[in-house]
């Protein structure tokens, strides 16, 4: 049975180790939302589109968006800009992206 006076000493340590997958979930939500900003210019403030020419991004389907942008970055879906803007992002990356962008509304 652990004595209080083990348990204080296991409790930091404890905290101490949980820290990295909560820093890994902050940094996540941070990553989307900053690579989400690139995508601005052409896609609007937050993925909201200013014309009907534009997709937006804001609200779309997290997979459908992984989908997208993988075909992009594989050649498997033919546009210009995104081909080479998609070979730039990792898996985890698109990930992120397509995270930030689904949870808005």
């Amino acid at each position: 049975m652990l004595k209080i006076k083990n348990l204080r000493r296991l409790l930091p340590a404890l905290a101490f180790a949980l820290l990295p997958g909560m820093a890994t979930a902050q940094q996540a939500i941070a990553t989307g939302k900053m690579l989400g900003n690139t995508c601005a210019s052409c896609h609007g403030t937050h993925g909201k589109s200013f014309d009907e020419y534009m997709p937006s991004l804001a609200g779309i389907d997290r997979q459908q968006l992984i989908r997208s942008m993988t075909d992009y970055r594989e050649d498997r879906r033919v546009s210009v800009v995104m081909n080479r803007i998609a070979k730039g992002y990792n898996d985890a990356e698109i990930a992120a992206v397509a995270d930030y962008f689904s949870k808005i509304k």
